[in-house]
């Protein structure tokens, strides 16, 4: 019978278990990695608002109501007024400050610019500079 010493003792299989499992906790990480940014963990966006507005227009304003929906930033809100054909007429003007909510009624205001009495105009608010929040035909009344 052989005695053997530490020197000829081999290991050969610790290299290969070693080797495997490096292999596999790389494999989780780099899925982990791709499954977070296909799930969206890693974007930084808002939700667009849900909201039902009705607007009336006038020659020297719109008048905007929220009906129901989420609350809006006012002064994040924009409003812009457009020909029948799709050409800028106006941009509005909001002096109030706070949040639209429900139930609350904005006078919008294009400064020295008249809308067309009788005309159709496109009225679209955005929230945000990035969220339609109204798109909508209106007739223009006196």
């Amino acid at each position: 019978m052989k005695i053997m010493s530490l020197k000829e003792r081999k290991e050969d299989a610790v290299s290969p278990v070693i080797g495997v499992m490096l292999m596999l906790v790389v494999t989780i990480v780099i899925a982990a990695v791709v499954a977070a940014f296909a799930g969206g963990i890693a974007t930084d966006t808002e939700p667009t608002p849900s909201v039902v507005l009705t607007a009336d227009a006038y020659e020297d304003k719109v008048m905007l109501q929220s009906l129901s929906g989420d609350r809006l930033e006012i002064t994040k809100l924009s409003v812009n007024i457009y020909e029948e054909d799709g050409d800028p007429l106006a941009t509005g003007t909001i002096s109030d400050t706070g949040y639209f909510t429900p139930g609350m009624i904005l006078k919008v205001t294009f400064g020295e610019t008249k809308l067309p009495v009788g005309d159709n105009v496109q009225i679209v608010v955005t929230s945000n500079d990035k969220h339609t929040v109204f798109n909508k035909e209106v007739l223009v009344k006196a």
